[in-house]
């Protein structure tokens, strides 16, 4: 059968088939434009209709502790911080052996002369009455001479504040400031005394014992003598 629009001169023209697919592509495109569109408008109309936050729930429990990281580097070392306070004294020690014997301490006054005894004589010689009504053996006057310049020449030197203070065998060390002055140490090849040098009216003395900042057995004082 012949066609119609062939007869009046209008034939069809045939299609193109690129037209074609782009014509389709465009209006794959279209269509997803507009269902974009529609989402946005309900999310538009979501975001209109929110309401306001909830409250804020309870914190979760915590999560497990992760590994421990590697040591970081050393800090510089802090300023050195004050003084403590001295705490209590502790428990009394057990008792130590006894040290050596000290330093000879000075000697006494010279006490009054006692009465003479009983005595006799009889040329060069001298007895004495040892009890009574007993005579002792006669002594003659060179012994006793003898006896007497002996017992003088045996007597230790009395020694003198300077003999302690510069006679040390090792150098002095200061132990403690009291409220009188400065306390030191001095050792000497036979014992140790304890030296105040004052800082007000005190006495410059040497003492046998210091303990617990108190010094006593008073061994000599600085004295100046015209």
């Amino acid at each position: 059968m012949a066609d119609p629009l062939a007869k009046l001169g209008l034939a069809r023209k045939k299609a193109d088939p690129l037209d074609t697919l782009f014509k389709s592509v465009q209006r794959e495109l279209e269509e997803k434009q507009r269902r974009l569109e529609e989402e946005a408008n309900k999310v538009i109309q979501l975001e209109t209709l929110k309401g306001d936050a909830g409250p804020i729930g309870p914190p979760g429990k915590d999560g497990d502790r992760g590994p421990a990281g590697p040591q970081g580097p050393q800090g510089l070392d802090g300023k050195q911080g004050p003084k403590g306070d001295i705490g209590p004294a502790g428990p009394k020690g057990f008792k130590g052996e006894q040290g050596p014997s000290g330093l000879a301490g000075p000697e006494g006054p010279e006490g009054p002369m006692g009465p003479m005894p009983k005595h006799k004589i009889k040329d060069d010689r001298i007895s004495f009455e040892v009890e009574p009504g007993v005579w002792g053996e006669w002594v003659s006057f060179t012994n006793v001479t003898q006896y007497m310049t002996g017992a003088q020449q045996d007597r230790k030197p009395k020694l003198q504040w300077i003999d302690y203070a510069s006679g040390y065998s090792v150098e002095p060390t200061l132990l403690q400031t009291i409220a009188d002055g400065d306390v030191y140490e001095y050792t000497y090849t036979n014992g140790t005394l304890y030296r105040l040098v004052p800082s007000g009216s005190a006495i410059d003395a040497f003492y046998k014992r210091f303990e617990s900042g108190v010094l006593s057995g008073l061994v000599i004082e600085k004295t100046i003598k015209i």
